[in-house]
């Protein structure tokens, strides 16, 4: 038994399924799963009884989540106990970042790693979430994280952006979208597909990257799409703006990403936002890293 089964099984009850609990956790539905069934098979107990309708908690499944929630929120105050201690003794040891974008496939690979370079050249525990739209600005607020790492300037009150760099734009799509057959497109092309727009607060508080493609073409079709389940959006013929490397096109062998034919290339910045007043310490330094890695 660990802290994270035990956060596991509190967040599909809480949310009363599989999905709804991976999506808030920002994990795949089959790391819950996985490590749900784990935990039933070491208490010899079930936890959940899987309906159509998502996942209703067993007799015992309600009587251990009264005490699991309690083991957690214990857990999550002794984590921040020790996360904050050298900060209040002036001596920080740790720097918690966030990813403030959609979710994406591989993203835990690109987090790990950037997370394992920083680590590496800074000497401190580094860590890096991700945290979509609002609910990474709140955290940002509530000084859970020391930093955001957006794609696109964002203008929000009690926090300042810093612009570490820029990034090529690309369409990501279906392996067997019309689209795929071309080698690069153009804006022009994308005028008959609905492209994913993943948050109105991101358009609304970020230089966003649909933002940027409206301003040169204003007939583009942009639809809120929930990115859990960005692959049916894609079924149906749909497209997706994403950063344009390679890495994230071969990341999924369902999708491929197509850049830009040069005279509608489009780019955007890479930025870290913290609270205003509260300057990180090595703002330069990460977004070194941050620009190698992205």
């Amino acid at each position: 038994m660990n802290i994270k089964q035990l956060t596991y099984v509190a967040a599909v009850v809480q949310n009363g399924s599989l999905s709804a609990a991976a999506k808030n956790l920002y994990v795949t539905v089959q790391a819950v799963s996985k490590a749900i069934s784990d935990l039933e098979r070491e208490l010899g107990h079930d936890l959940f009884v899987r309906e159509n309708r998502g996942m209703q908690p067993t007799p015992f499944g309600r009587e251990f989540y009264g005490r699991a929630s309690d083991v957690v929120s214990c857990f999550d105050d002794l984590a921040e106990f020790a996360r904050s201690y050298d900060d209040r003794c002036g001596q920080p040891r740790a720097l918690r970042l966030a990813l403030n974008t959609p979710p994406f496939t591989g993203n835990e690979v690109v987090r790990h790693n950037s997370a394992a370079l920083i680590e590496s050249q800074l000497g401190i525990d580094v860590t890096i979430d991700l945290l979509a739209g609002e609910a990474g600005m709140e955290a940002l607020l509530k000084g859970e994280y020391d930093a955001l790492v957006t794609i696109g300037t964002v203008r929000h009150p009690g926090t300042e952006c810093h612009v570490i760099g820029t990034v090529p734009l690309g369409i990501m799509m279906s392996k067997d979208h019309p689209l795929a057959s071309h080698e690069m497109v153009s804006l022009a092309d994308l005028v008959p597909y609905p492209i994913a727009l993943s948050s109105l607060w991101l358009a609304a508080s970020n230089e966003t990257a649909s933002a940027i493609f409206r301003e040169r073409a204003y007939d583009l079709k942009f639809v809120e799409v929930d990115f859990s389940n960005i692959h049916q959006h894609f079924r149906e013929g749909g497209l997706s703006i994403a950063v344009g490397i390679s890495a994230f096109g071969k990341a999924n062998p369902l999708t491929t990403l197509r850049l830009l034919v040069p005279e509608d290339a489009v780019t955007t910045t890479i930025c870290l936002v913290g609270l205003e007043g509260k300057a990180l310490s090595v703002p330069s330094t990460i977004g070194n890293m941050l620009k190698t890695i992205l």
